[in-house]
């Protein structure tokens, strides 16, 4: 079968399970399945594909097909301009979150040595994304899972971003050592728990720990913020990303503790990132 054969073929039964971006879909599985750019399946659509990867790559599309994250299926996602490797356990980074990524580095002076905390740290795209952008930059991260760490170890190294990025298993601040950083940085689990119900299927199949927090999503900023502000030197931000009918919410967490908050929209025009900077 040709390459163009092939890609109708994919075409037609992501179509047909519903799936939002079906060409774009299945140019990715197959440029994946040969190992080639995507643009030579254009330049390349009348070449022949061997057996072994036709099956391959139609077994991929069923996997698709059954809602099977892209991300998972690929085992790697381009976030901020970096490539980031993920696979089953750990949370495949949105593009949603490079406006919390743009917001920091508009409080992260190039000229100067910081360091940063992310809580969550998953597969690590926060904070590489933040370190490619800041020389001068030192992140710790932390996560209760310790195959986001292994995860975000993997793509620090990958990213030559290793030696400036350090690793801890922690719950929250429980391992973080006693200092103060300049900011602390989330994406923490927000999807309240009616909420994640109705969320689509193939978000279900990421880590529910890294979605859910409790009844109506906040639970987890109130413990960072409570308990990290104590970690945040004087001049120090926290900056989150927040569900869309969060942004109300979190700003009065923030200000119940002294800090001056911003709330930062997505392009839908949706609350997507809160920051609350020390006012005292």
């Amino acid at each position: 079968m040709k390459i163009r054969e092939a890609i109708e073929l994919g075409v037609r039964r992501l179509k047909e399970a519903g799936i939002k971006t079906p060409i774009t879909d299945t140019h990715l599985i197959l440029s994946k399945v040969l190992n080639v750019p995507r643009w030579k399946l254009i330049s390349e659509k009348e070449e022949k594909i061997p057996p072994e990867k036709l099956r391959e790559f139609f077994s991929l599309i069923e996997k698709r097909a059954e809602r099977y994250p892209l991300g998972y299926i690929l085992g790697e996602k381009e976030f901020f301009n970096v490539k980031i490797k993920v696979e089953e356990g750990v949370l495949i980074p949105r593009p949603e979150t490079e406006i919390l990524v743009e917001e920091c580095l508009k409080r992260i002076p190039e000229s100067k040595k910081a360091t940063g905390l992310e809580i969550g740290v998953g597969s690590g795209a926060i904070s590489i994304a933040l370190l490619r952008n800041r020389p001068l930059l030192t992140m710790y991260g932390v996560d209760i899972s310790e195959k986001a760490v292994q995860i975000a170890l993997l793509n620090a190294k990958i990213n030559k971003v290793s030696d400036r990025l350090i690793l801890i298993k922690s719950n929250l601040f429980e391992n973080v050592p006693q200092k103060r950083f300049d900011f602390i940085v989330s994406n923490p689990p927000y999807v309240s728990e009616e909420e994640y119900e109705s969320l689509e299927e193939e978000v279900k199949k990421e880590p529910k720990e890294a979605l859910v927090a409790g009844k109506e999503g906040t639970k987890i900023y109130e413990m960072i913020v409570r308990e990290g502000k104590r970690f945040l030197k004087k001049e120090g931000f926290f900056a989150f990303e927040i569900g869309y009918n969060q942004g109300e919410k979190v700003k009065s967490i923030l200000e119940s503790e002294g800090f001056k908050v911003k709330i930062i929209k997505d392009l839908q025009g949706f609350d997507r990132v809160i920051i609350g900077e020390r006012n005292d």
